[in-house]
């Protein structure tokens, strides 16, 4: 049968042990927030991805970190794909710096070779995530203009199947997520998914 999945996005970890965050288990003692977690039932943690975020928090090299630490104690992970250097949600879907000139071909490549080069670099380190969501809150699609879904769904399709090629490229096992907020909106759901 299925488990039940209980999951937390701990993406602020590393950031927050730098600034002096502690965490202490039922007992009252320090300890390191995984095993806490996993005292409470927590089985999958999910990690996001920035391409180039000006304080490095949540490129790469942080997210393996993290992962790394998930793994050694047990957790499934959901590695999230922002595809941009900050915050992507319904209102912000900005790209990254590098590919803000770039062509619409060329944001395709970008995602792929993002993605996969990501999930390579994760695999060297011993991680195959058990999901890779592309696009993070993608109400209205991703990496604007060019990917918004209202004024070009094709578009967004593509960039997803960009995305989801290259998950498959690295492991053809893991289950690639599409992402939406407000999961009680059901005609934004039947909108982007028969659109998609």
């Amino acid at each position: 049968g299925m488990a039940m999945v209980k999951g937390a996005d701990v993406s602020w970890l590393t950031q927050m042990e730098n600034a002096g965050y502690r965490f202490y288990n039922d007992s009252g003692s320090k300890q390191d927030l995984f095993p806490i977690l996993k005292a409470h039932g927590m089985n999958a943690i999910r990690l996001r991805v920035w391409v180039n975020p000006s304080n490095g928090w949540n490129n790469i090299t942080d997210v393996v970190a993290k992962a790394k630490r998930a793994k050694a104690y047990g957790f499934d992970i959901l590695i999230d794909f922002h595809y941009s250097d900050t915050w992507a949600d319904p209102a912000n879907q900005t790209k990254p710096a590098a590919w803000s000139s770039y062509t619409f071909e060329q944001l395709m490549s970008n995602v792929y070779w993002h993605t996969y080069n990501s999930l390579i670099t994760l695999k060297n380190a011993g991680i195959t995530p058990k999901w890779v969501q592309v696009g993070n809150e993608t109400n209205n699609g991703m990496l604007w203009p060019d990917g918004k879904a209202s004024v070009n769904m094709k578009n967004f399709a593509w960039l997803i199947n960009s995305g989801y090629d290259a998950v498959k490229a690295v492991n053809s096992g893991i289950k690639v997520i599409v992402h939406l907020a407000n999961c009680e909106n059901n005609s934004l759901y039947r909108w982007m998914f028969d659109g998609l």
